[in-house]
């Protein structure tokens, strides 16, 4: 993978749900927890390329978000796309509005490269070509997780990762939501 290849993004890390979805992370995203990718909530992906994170974009950042409050959420129910299943944070309201806080700052990097998609708030617990294996996924995730769903969770900062040259993903910056209490 070339330098100008490797990608980053803008994300809100779900940290208090890992000992709860590893496990099903590890069965149906595989790949990206070896990679070193915890389960999130994306604010942008992709991001600038890796390699053009500089202190510029880095300061950029810092000042964005720190005007943001951190927030509660929940993780409280599977969901799915007909290529993934995910859990749903409620309130999705403090994430939407990071999101167009960073679309409105970054107009030339839409939301997974389409300025048309509208994004959907949620944490990525498996992924399937196939829709029929996705339901499939979902209906097990439901077994498996409803007890222990909600997740309480925190957001106090949004962190930029990078892709490495191997392929795994590492924390660049972390940027502290400091602002007061959001009330939506």
């Amino acid at each position: 993978m070339s330098d100008a290849d490797r990608r980053s993004a803008l994300v809100v890390t779900a940290g208090e749900a890992e000992r709860v979805v590893r496990e099903w992370r590890l069965r149906y995203l595989r790949e990206s927890v070896e990679r070193g990718i915890p389960p999130h909530l994306t604010i942008l992906f992709p991001f600038v390329p890796e390699s053009e994170i500089d202190d510029e974009v880095l300061t950029a950042l810092g000042r964005l978000y720190a005007p943001v409050s951190p927030f509660d959420y929940a993780l409280e129910s599977v969901e799915s796309f007909p290529d993934a299943a995910w859990l749903a944070p409620a309130p999705a309201e403090p994430f939407l509005d990071l999101i167009a806080r960073t679309r409105a700052a970054f107009p030339d990097l839409p939301p997974y490269g389409n300025s048309e998609y509208v994004p959907v708030p949620h944490c990525t617990l498996g992924v399937d070509d196939d829709p029929a294996r996705v339901e499939a996924m979902v209906r097990e995730l439901r077994a498996g997780l409803g007890a222990r769903l909600p997740v309480p969770c925190r957001a106090e900062e949004v962190s930029l990762v990078g892709e490495r040259a191997d392929g795994s993903w590492v924390e660049r910056g972390a940027f502290p939501l400091q602002g007061r209490r959001w009330a939506g």
